[in-house]
């Protein structure tokens, strides 16, 4: 039992409001200012490590000035106890609202995630992280409604060193995956990740998930559909935001909390623009898309239809969202919204007539904008791993080993499992055996017996010879002397002739030999035995066939992108212009089903698939795609007082560079024209004295 005294400081203690595990939380009140009412947290622990993380929350705590985060008053050694005195609170915390009242009304819990979602943006800001976002750390103010962040006691940053490299830090239920690997690991989108699961609790009164995610196991998957805890009032696109909230990959996340509740504010903006036809938001580019046309205020032209490629950019947020890398999305979002702004699109119109002394200067001052539309333009990139598997064919090699092959199905190529596919990179393959096609069989070319009848002899063993390949110097110096000797009684030209070949001309008396003057000899090619071990067998008289393929592995790529205009063209695009990759990921096997939803991906994926055949299948795909954002200018140069929407000049701004290519339509015309005069006149005073020089007076 620990006595707390009843005064710390000025203030006398009247109740305890929270306890945690070296903590302890009390309401007091001012001893002199009798309205001032705080909360002081008391630390129990007195070990080193303990007061030095209390005392950096508490300083971290000051650092932080927002509406949306408990506010530190004071901090200090108030025998025998560290305290920090703190911003009290009076509606208690989120947590005890959903305990007491269950979820939350729509417009409370998204009014509350806004909030929070400012401060932690706020504090990230600041490069520090919370790492326990949760709803036993957001309180409410009751009178206003005010949602406040607190307890920084294990937040992270840059400058900490305290961390333990293994330890998990959080409450279970709103880790996040990087949570549960290392508390170093956990960053700023961490936070939106648990951010993102408060919000699911405060709709649904439950976790996203049957089961707590979390050691061992780690089985973080796709949050339940809202439909599935009962929410049948809210549209489907609430799913992909919480897909993306709660991705297990932080690069696919929303870079900041504000860029989803942007997007939720989007999504219900529209929803509920259809349903209740009170308003008309900026016309969209096809639904839940990033891609918007916002005519301008002061002219009442509507936006031009959508196109093909915008409707199927559109499509890609629809069927990609929850892949989508999602901070260069945000960014573009944001670029529009600056372009949008008066006087920015005429400086950029000024700054880019300046480059060129040819171009119409003062070109955004005499521009009078009819309309802006912002959109995404797409680069798709396919690449494949072909896996080349040909027919199998009969192999066969000597049974040296005698091995024992199991009984089992002979399998296809297909059913084979080579090595793991793991790189794109080309492979120049293997042979492989089919198992459950190997058998033994009696060798066909000896008939089992290991040896072969040796051609030469027939299996005689000796070979007549003629004094002409007896006078071959290779052949004789392979008798033994005896028959050497022999062979010249018989034979008295040969004497001399053994080591000198060839000794003997083909003339005279053995021309005229008869069958009786032939020699046996031992058959010199199976040395008198009469045959030869069998080549095919190795002399084992058995052989063990089997079925074998050979398999490769080749690497291709396919690439597309949408339509540009006509007076640009890829490779400036490339050379000027950071193309942002938004989506890649990978397939092994089949493609990806919703690849194929996509216009251009599915021209991609049938050009990959006519390689295709029986023996060539597509191993591992990956499907990659870049954008750039692009911003149209409609206006007119005030030459016409109702322009129609033909007679309106289109200009595009490309990419994050704001770089606008080069148009002659605004070429600066009366300087083009005086120096084409000038070079009439230079030409013609040349010719005049070149005719003076050649014709002189």
């Amino acid at each position: 039992m620990v006595n707390i005294p009843r005064r710390i400081g000025n203030y006398e203690l009247e109740s305890e409001t929270g306890q945690g595990g070296t903590s302890q939380v009390w309401l007091a009140r001012h001893a002199y200012l009798e309205q001032r009412q705080v909360a002081i947290k008391i630390l129990l622990a007195q070990d080193r490590d303990t007061i030095q993380r209390f005392t950096r929350e508490a300083n971290l705590t000051s650092r932080l000035q927002h509406p949306n985060i408990v506010q530190v008053y004071d901090h200090g050694f108030y025998d025998p106890f560290y305290c920090t005195i703190l911003e009290y609170v009076n509606g208690g915390s989120l947590q005890q609202v959903i305990q007491n009242e269950g979820q939350l009304a729509l417009d409370e819990a998204l009014n509350t995630f806004k909030q929070i979602a400012s401060a932690l943006d706020y504090a990230h800001s600041f490069d520090i992280v919370h790492r326990d976002v949760s709803p036993g750390n957001i309180l409410f103010e009751r009178a206003t409604g005010r949602a406040l962040l607190t307890d920084f006691g294990i937040a992270r940053e840059p400058s900490q060193s305290m961390t333990s490299v293994y330890t998990i830090m959080g409450t279970p239920g709103y880790w996040s995956p990087e949570h549960t690997r290392s508390a170093t690991e956990v960053t700023p989108l961490s936070d939106i990740y648990s951010l993102g699961v408060v919000l699911y609790v405060m709709l649904c009164g439950a976790l996203p998930w049957d089961e707590i995610p979390g050691p061992p196991q780690n089985n973080f998957g796709p949050p339940l559909p809202l439909r599935q805890r009962g929410l049948r009032n809210l549209p489907k696109e609430v799913d992909r935001v919480f897909q993306v909230l709660l991705s297990t990959d932080p690069a696919k996340r929303f870079p900041t909390a504000q860029a989803a509740v942007n997007e939720l504010e989007r999504i219900l903006l529209r929803h509920q623009a259809v349903t209740q036809q009170k308003f008309r938001p900026p016309q969209l580019l096809g639904e839940g898309s990033h891609s918007w046309v916002e005519p301008a205020a002061s002219l009442p032209l509507d936006p031009p239809p959508a196109t093909e490629d915008e409707n199927e950019q559109s499509i890609i947020e629809s069927v990609l969202g929850p892949d989508l890398i999602r901070a260069p999305i945000v960014q573009a979002e944001e670029q529009a919204k600056r372009l949008y702004q008066p006087g920015v699109v005429a400086k950029l119109l000024n700054q880019w007539a300046k480059q060129s002394f040819w171009r119409k200067q003062l070109l955004g001052r005499l521009a009078k904008l009819h309309m802006l539309r912002s959109y995404h333009l797409y680069f798709y990139r396919l690449r494949v791993v072909y896996e080349i598997r040909e027919a199998p064919q009969l192999l066969e090699e000597p049974d040296h080993k005698k091995e024992l092959f199991p009984l089992e199905p002979e399998l296809t190529p297909w059913d084979v499992e080579l090595p793991p596919l793991e790189t794109f990179e080309d492979n120049p393959g293997n042979q492989e055996y089919l198992p459950g096609s190997a058998y033994i069989c009696t060798c066909p070319s000896c008939n089992g017996k290991g040896k072969v009848i040796c051609p030469e002899c027939e299996g005689q063993q000796r070979v007549y010879v003629t004094p002409e390949e007896l006078a071959d110097s290779t052949y004789a110096s392979s008798l033994p002397e005896w028959l050497w000797a022999k062979a010249q009684e018989v034979f008295p030209k040969l004497k001399g002739a053994k080591d000198a070949a060839p000794a003997l001309e083909h003339e005279g008396p053995f021309e005229q030999l008869d069958q009786n003057d032939l020699l046996y000899v031992s058959c010199p090619a199976c040395e008198g035995r009469g045959g030869h071990p069998c080549e095919r067998c190795q002399g084992i008289g058995r052989l063990v066939q089997h079925k074998a393929f050979y398999w490769q592995r080749i690497v291709d790529n396919f690439e597309v992108h949408d339509e540009l205009s006509p007076l640009v063209n890829e490779a400036w695009l490339r050379k000027n212009c950071d193309l942002q990759p938004i989506y890649c990921e990978q397939a092994k096997g089949p493609f990806r089903p919703e690849w194929s939803r996509i216009r251009q991906l599915r021209r991609l994926i049938q050009q990959a698939q006519a390689e295709t055949d029986d023996e060539v299948q597509v191993a591992l795909s990956e499907v990659t795609i870049f954008f750039l954002p692009v911003t149209d200018i409609f206006f007119d140069l005030g030459t016409t007082e109702e322009p129609s929407e033909a007679e309106l000049y289109r200009v595009s701004i490309y990419g994050f560079e704001n770089l606008i290519p080069s148009d002659w339509r605004f070429l600066n015309w009366e300087r083009v024209m005086l120096l084409c005069f000038s070079f009439f006149l230079l030409a013609l005073l040349g010719v005049f004295g070149l005719v003076n020089w050649l014709f002189p007076c």
